[in-house]
């Protein structure tokens, strides 16, 4: 062959490989994108905040029925924050109820919701779910598992500013709690106490949460003289911000009476009892079937039962608090 022709040859055989060498970087694979399609309808929640306050006061029945229509015309698939909002509440007021099944098949409609968006969720939204799995398995008594969800919601909201972090300390220490760990939980609760008092955008609701779940600890330390102080500013806040008749209210009453009972005050006990018993009976008398609030039902009978017991003898000061998780319900 004549040597300029071979020459020839060769380049364009060099040419046609790095061609094929460039074209294999070009087709090589992308990575995957998510592509949201805005919602033309998003739900309206200019009154979340609202609502919140009124379902935290106690009034279920009507905040379920305005959450209702909301939710039945919201769209199943597009993204819609104020969506998720509501049904953030309607499960939380089923696991304040104690209706389980209502809760988990709720929160399975919102896990999927949130997964949907893929890496476009928030590590906020992601938060709200596992706070929301941790709250179902600890009324369960399924205290590990409650933990595990607590540590991610604790995880995703790790250095940021979000209103949810003291919001998510407060539920990993009741996990502690739970877990017979209080001087444990007593350190994580400090933390969450601090984050939420200094939040600019905390919810109320949240520090009296943590306020209510000091008492629990201080008791369960026995530390009764704390505990007190504790069910004093946990009842100061909820008649400043809720007032007389609300739920709030109901249980500061019965805090205070279980720090009294915890510090040998009897009397005090049975009159702060009594108090929060018949605020309870009115409230619950405007809500459905269900306790309008499990937990304080739950205390208020066991709180009953061992004054009851203290009064004919049965029961003594060494027994333990009757606030903490050992003869409190868990719930």
């Amino acid at each position: 062959m004549n040597p300029r022709l071979l020459f020839v040859a060769l380049g364009l055989i060099l040419l046609a490989s790095c061609a094929g060498r460039r074209a294999s970087t070009v087709d090589a694979p992308t990575k995957e994108l998510f592509v949201i399609d805005d919602n033309p309808t998003p739900t309206d929640v200019h009154d979340i905040e609202l609502l919140r306050h009124r379902a935290t006061m106690g009034q279920h029945a009507e905040v379920r029925e305005l959450i209702r229509e909301r939710l039945e015309a919201a769209s199943p698939t597009a993204p819609d924050p104020g969506r998720d909002a509501l049904r953030r509440l309607t499960i939380e007021l089923a696991l304040t109820e104690g209706d389980a099944s209502t809760a988990a098949k709720q929160l399975t409609i919102l896990e999927g919701d949130i997964d949907r968006l893929g890496p476009a969720a928030s590590p906020e939204s992601r938060a709200i779910v596992a706070l929301l799995y941790s709250d179902l398995a600890y009324r369960g008594n399924y205290f590990i598992d409650a933990r595990k969800w607590s540590l991610r919601a604790v995880s995703l909201l790790e250095g940021s500013d979000s209103p949810l972090s003291g919001d998510a300390l407060t539920t990993l220490a009741r996990c502690q709690l739970a877990l017979n760990n209080p001087t444990q939980a007593l350190e994580v609760l400090s933390e969450a106490t601090r984050n939420l008092e200094r939040g600019s955008r905390v919810e109320y609701a949240d520090l009296h949460e943590a306020l209510l779940l000091k008492v629990d600890v201080l008791l369960a330390l026995r530390m009764a003289s704390e505990a007190i102080i504790a069910a004093g500013a946990a009842y100061d806040g909820a008649v400043e911000i809720y007032g007389g008749e609300s739920l709030p209210h109901a249980e500061a009453l019965l805090a205070v009476a279980a720090a009294s009972y915890a510090a040998g005050s009897d009397e005090a006990a049975r009159s702060m009892l009594d108090d929060a018993r018949e605020l309870f009976v009115d409230i619950q008398a405007k809500q459905p079937s269900f306790p309008v609030s499990e937990r304080l039902h739950l205390r208020l009978s066991q709180l009953t039962e061992l004054l009851s017991e203290a009064e004919s003898g049965g029961s003594t000061k060494s027994a333990a608090p009757p606030a903490s998780p050992s003869t409190m319900s868990s719930t």
